[in-house]
């Protein structure tokens, strides 16, 4: 258990500085094995800020990792006819973790978090199937002496073609600035080029995903089967099935980097659950509960 925690532990703080796209805050992130940013989803990170919600909702989000990690969310969105705003507030828990000094004394516990405060903007183009959006990111990292303050901006477009189900977009994501230790530094952004569309002959809607990050495209590809009017299945996974593998078992290989979920709605009120299996077997879950209002 207490090598776990420091596996994930270690493998965030690497990649952490700028709200970190790794880290799971909502099922919606990973459902579909990271593919759908095109999609409505609550208190993700990677999504588009584009996504128009016409919904007045507030949803919280709880996701379990191994090893006690966990975050918890909350999300409020609040739309008017043209310009929708969401606000969101997320804790990711590292857990507790005994502290010594260079002497190798005890100096007590430390617990390591991360916390966000993010808000968004969408808002359409007259006569247009267009929408545009903005977010800002404010983040408090802590990891003993290691503190990162950081503060991000993300930018997003997305055509639409017939319905909302078939469309384009791209987002420029996290262009930040951060001090970690009262050292400063800059992030360049990652570019995300997303798709979706509408199967003919299925009930079903298909979403790939290219990402652009330091230097690397990941391809992301989900989709989302609609039964009736109050239930929907999940599905997707990544070309990170690829990066996570480890020459582990055949099953550990096939489910590596891939997600599933399921969502309910009905009177007003939806409950989406997901889980998500990194390339060594390892197994997040997540649910999200929200309601109109």
């Amino acid at each position: 258990m207490r090598l776990l925690k420091y596996f994930f532990l270690l493998f965030f703080v690497q990649t952490s500085g700028y709200a970190n796209s790794n880290s799971f805050t909502s099922p919606s992130c990973f459902n579909m094995g990271g593919a759908g940013s095109l999609s409505l989803s609550a208190n993700t990170q990677m999504k588009n800020p584009a996504v128009f919600n016409h919904s007045r909702s507030l949803t919280t989000s709880i996701v379990k990792y191994p090893a006690l990690i966990n975050s918890q969310s909350v999300n409020i969105n609040l739309p008017n006819q043209n310009t929708a705003f969401s606000y969101s507030l997320k804790y990711l828990s590292y857990g507790v973790f005994k502290g010594y000094n260079e002497l190798g004394e005890d100096i007590g516990n430390y617990r390591s978090y991360e916390t966000w405060i993010d808000g968004y903007m969408s808002k359409k183009i007259n006569y247009q199937p267009i929408f545009i959006g903005s977010s800002i990111s404010i983040k408090s990292s802590n990891f003993f002496t290691y503190n990162i303050k950081s503060l991000s901006a993300s930018f997003g477009l997305i055509r639409y073609f017939k319905n909302e189900y078939n469309a384009v977009g791209l987002s420029i994501n996290q262009i930040g600035l951060k001090t970690s230790n009262r050292n400063f530094s800059t992030s360049a952004p990652s570019f995300t080029l997303s798709g979706s569309k509408k199967l003919k002959y299925l009930p079903a809607i298909s979403y790939v995903d290219l990402l652009y990050e330091k230097n690397k495209t990941e391809v992301f590809m989900g989709i989302c089967f609609v039964q009736g009017e109050n239930i929907k299945f999940l599905a997707g996974s990544s070309t990170r099935k690829f990066t996570q593998n480890t020459s582990q078992s055949l099953f550990k290989t096939i489910l590596g980097a891939s997600g599933f979920g399921f969502s309910y709605n009905k009177n007003q009120i939806l409950v989406q659950y997901g889980f998500y299996y990194y390339g060594v077997g390892i197994r997040v879950d997540g649910i999200n509960i929200g309601i109109k209002f």
